[in-house]
């Protein structure tokens, strides 16, 4: 058919995991990830379902599961590969209009007047969004043009925007939320 544009949908996930390793390679990273998230929650989760990703060291989950109480399981189980975990709140394509207006619902229903925010984004495929700093910019200014809160580098509230090409997984979470593991 001429004309017709086809809109990929965005893969729906709840838990983003990144792993150690070279950006752009793998050497393994991925199995021994998969393995010891399996390992974390195998008590909680049953059979875990993996979201494909086209980008190295990173996974994406769909859980049944509560992906905060994920997040505090895997942050206290033993690991070496595992880098960062983020739980996430909606997922959207990956267009600015689609990601703002996630964003400023999550935040409404959140965020109270007076607090503060951090945007954090982890950008991988440049598709959609030429860069992290653009994309973090557009959405502290539209947060603070609607609602009266202000950025800081110590906030009451992380917005994580972690773009996976063309799906956008946002959250809107306290900083104690995402863990990085050393």
């Amino acid at each position: 058919m001429k004309g017709v544009i086809s809109l990929k949908v965005p893969e729906n996930f709840n838990l983003l995991v990144t792993l150690r390793g070279q950006k752009g390679e793998t050497a393994g990273e991925e199995i021994v990830g998969l393995e010891e998230t399996e390992m974390a929650l195998s008590r909680y989760e049953g059979e875990l379902r993996v979201i494909e990703s086209d980008f190295p060291n990173v996974m994406m989950f769909d859980l049944n599961m509560d992906p905060l109480e994920a997040v505090n399981i895997i942050k206290n189980s033993p690991t070496t590969v595992i880098s960062k975990v983020v739980p996430v709140e909606a997922v959207v394509r990956t267009r600015l209009d689609s990601i703002l207006e996630k964003v400023i619902a999550l935040v409404s229903e959140k965020v109270e007047a007076g607090e503060t925010f951090r945007v954090i984004c982890d950008l991988r495929g440049r598709r959609y969004i030429r860069s992290a700093g653009e994309l973090v910019e557009a959405v502290s200014e539209a947060l603070m043009e609607r609602f009266p809160i202000t950025e800081s580098d110590e906030p009451d509230w992380i917005i994580q925007i972690e773009v996976v090409g063309d799906s956008t997984g946002v959250s809107v979470l306290r900083p104690h939320q995402v863990i990085k593991k050393e």
